[in-house]
């Protein structure tokens, strides 16, 4: 039985959502659900039927392959992860302590986890030092790195601005009109400057980035409908390259504010704003899901790309690291 199965205990419902213990996050059961859900299947399908073919054509048994486990989690196939490990050749194994790498998988804002689970493991970890991605903390290594700020002070800022969960992953952002008054602030949201990413009428533009052991593998130009900008509902989405969008100096700027965060593997959600040019980043995943609204086709292709700078990741960092395509 599939480890991931453990997700689904302690699921309830109301109200038309759902909700999972395992991770405190709750879903909207709407068609962008429903449509996820479908796109799931079809990738679980894929990869099981690839599984089968793999199996028919009886690979060389001496042909080295690398393992990973994961820990405390184990991701299903709607998360990236699980699929690019399958394209990189790694085979997941249950036992952390005989695998020759370990993901540090915890879909949670802040991390729980015994930081000394490994013990004296050989085993390379990933994600392993990366212990909190919330807004508020992302804001403040961002401005740390870039020298400029997406965090304000809603009670002198002018203007409007955005206020949102500080949690990871729920999507209830709001536009407010600042300043607010003492009474009128919640201690559970994190305040931000509104990035204007409007370059087309009534369309937001994000940008999200798989950011993979030093390197942009991709990035996903993504395009909304302005009254739902914070939701994930997309119009379209394009799959480009990070030189395509970002200068050099921007590229650099990113890559060490991953490295600042502790991110070894995930996503990183980027604006840029249209009125001074710069660019903001505004969310950071560790536990990040595929664009599930683009083809079986382009979703292959974008997380073979992704497994192949994890691959390139493990070599360049791990000498002797040997992965191989399965």
């Amino acid at each position: 039985m599939p480890l991931f199965l453990d997700y689904f205990k302690g699921i309830s419902f109301k109200k038309k959502r759902i909700h999972i213990a395992t991770t405190g996050a709750s879903v909207d059961l709407d068609k962008t659900f429903w449509a996820g859900l479908a796109a799931v299947v079809k990738i679980y399908a894929y990869f099981t039927g690839r599984r089968v073919r793999h199996m028919v054509a009886r690979p060389d048994p001496l042909t080295p392959i690398r393992t990973i486990a994961f820990y405390p989690q184990t991701p299903g196939p709607w998360y990236n992860i699980w699929q690019v490990i399958r394209l990189a050749g790694l085979k997941p194994v249950p036992d952390f302590s005989k695998a020759d790498c370990v993901f540090v998988f915890e879909d949670k804002t802040y991390s729980e986890y015994d930081q000394d689970f490994a013990g004296g493991s050989d085993a390379v970890q990933i994600n392993g030092r990366i212990h909190d991605i919330s807004k508020e903390h992302v804001a403040d290594i961002f401005e740390e790195v870039f020298g400029y700020a997406l965090r304000i002070d809603p009670l002198t800022y002018e203007g409007q601005a955005i206020q949102k969960s500080n949690e990871n992953g729920t999507h209830d952002g709001v536009v407010i009109t600042c300043p607010l008054t003492a009474s009128e602030l919640s201690e559970t949201c994190a305040y931000q400057r509104l990035v204007d990413s409007t370059f087309r009428e009534d369309v937001s533009e994000d940008l999200r980035l798989a950011y993979v052991l030093g390197e942009i593998a991709l990035v996903y130009h993504k395009y909304k409908p302005l009254d739902d900008r914070f939701g994930t509902h997309y119009l379209s989405v394009d799959v480009k390259v990070a030189v395509d969008i970002f200068s050099e100096d921007e590229i650099r700027l990113i890559t060490e504010f991953c490295k600042t965060m502790n991110l070894d593997f995930g996503s990183i959600d980027v604006m840029r704003d249209k009125h001074d040019g710069r660019i903001y980043i505004v969310d950071v995943n560790k536990t990040c899901m595929p664009v599930l609204c683009l083809t079986l086709k382009t979703q292959i292709a974008s997380q073979q790309k992704i497994a192949d700078a994890l691959t390139r990741g493990l070599l360049r960092a791990y000498d002797g690291f040997l992965l191989v395509s399965q």
